[in-house]
């Protein structure tokens, strides 16, 4: 009989080995219903004669169980009792996964799997090639049906040289063993795999892509997936909040989308207006002449970064002083002037920006930092400026 009582028994919950090996803290038993972890999905936790099984990896063939604290003795019987909650809701995730995949690649068949982790808090998948949302809401309702269709889900095992494996997903070089794992769903997908798996589709419950994020550099996409009560819970409370969406901005259901695409455009011409205002607002400044030495100042809360440092790059060029804060409650203020005018602008900017409890750096001519206040910079220019003309003064 082979140890991995996993495979054979995937719903059994508890079982009886006995003792091969043992250290401090570690134990190998001659059969084992504690999955290693494996083909991305976690190892099973547990427990033996009632103390705590916190890790279970495969070294070198066998299955090792982290147990703190034990006695065990070789030859001793030992009773085991994996988290059975934890380890179905595993099942039904790596299942779960398999028939997201197999869905995505029939629609994008240049899609390539990367990483795959089914963690009880956390599933996802990392995939290299072009995944939108209209993709994965598609591949989302297959999975559905076949969750719907209740498909059957079987075991087979072939060589390693079996021409069968040509026609499945797998991935090769990741196979050490003679013999290779194929789990067949239905006749939607089949594949090679180590995990654990449910017998039906039906078991799932329900799949939910909850999250598309960018994988750089490991791939391009991650695709977080719930099943089961996380997966109808989360739906619920996405349903409710679409629904105060579209009752906040007074849309039609059907036409949420196209609400939305059109309020971002909106958005977009009138930041793109407000950032042209502020630099022809920048243009028009004039100087307050300070013992012959023009000051140009201005708080503008929606200038550009470049468009303000090629301004004060032009005032300092012509013998001036400038004085720019930008932002709203979080502000960045910056104090420049040429190099022939007795100013400390970094001594200036700090003693600005004290007051709200900011600070900066820079150099004596040019000197830049941030700070938070509900008025926006608006009063730190104006502290800003008493400052340089009581300075030039005195000097």
């Amino acid at each position: 009989m082979k140890p991995e009582l996993y495979h054979c028994y995937p719903y059994a919950e508890e079982f009886s080995a006995k003792v091969c090996e043992s250290g401090a803290d570690w134990v190998i038993l001659d059969q084992t219903l504690f999955y290693p972890g494996g083909g991305g999905q976690e190892h099973d936790l547990g427990s033996i004669n009632g103390l705590k099984v916190t890790e279970v990896v495969k070294e070198n063939g066998r299955i090792v169980h982290k147990v703190a604290g034990h006695n065990f003795q070789k030859d001793e019987t030992v009773q085991g009792r994996i988290a059975w909650p934890r380890r179905y809701e595993l099942m039904k995730g790596h299942t779960g996964e398999h028939l997201l995949f197999s869905a995505l690649k029939q629609l994008n068949p240049e899609l390539e799997l990367v990483k795959i982790a089914i963690g009880e808090d956390k599933k996802y998948l990392i995939v290299k090639g072009e995944v939108d949302w209209t993709t994965a809401m598609a591949a989302q309702a297959t999975v559905l049906k076949h969750i719907a269709d209740d498909l059957e889900i079987n075991e087979e095992i072939v060589a390693k040289d079996d021409p069968v494996l040509e026609e499945i997903r797998i991935k090769k070089e990741r196979i050490n063993d003679e013999e290779v794992r194929i789990i067949h769903i239905g006749t939607v997908d089949a594949s090679a795999c180590s995990g654990i798996h449910v017998q039906r589709t039906g078991e799932i419950g329900m799949l939910l892509i909850a999250k598309i994020n960018s994988a750089k550099p490991a791939g391009d996409w991650e695709l977080e997936f719930l099943v089961g009560e996380a997966a109808k819970e989360e739906a619920a409370r996405q349903s409710a909040q679409f629904m105060q969406l579209v009752t906040l901005l007074g849309a039609q259901k059907n036409n949420l989308l196209a609400t939305v695409e059109n309020l971002q455009t909106a958005k977009e011409n009138a930041e793109a207006a407000l950032k042209k205002y502020m630099a022809q607002t920048l243009q028009a400044l004039q100087p307050e002449m300070i013992k012959d030495i023009p000051l140009y100042y201005a708080a503008l809360p929606a200038l550009e970064k470049k468009t303000g440092s090629d301004y004060v790059a032009s005032v300092t060029k012509e013998k001036g002083i400038c004085i720019l804060g930008s932002g709203l409650e979080r502000y960045s203020l910056t104090i420049a002037c040429h190099p022939e005018i007795p100013l400390d602008c970094s001594k200036i900017l700090n003693e600005v920006l004290a007051a709200d409890g900011g600070r900066g750096g820079g150099k004596t001519q040019l000197a830049t930092g941030g700070a938070s206040n509900p008025e926006g910079p608006t009063n730190a220019v104006q502290r800003a400026r008493e400052l340089v003309q009581m300075y030039l003064t005195q000097n």
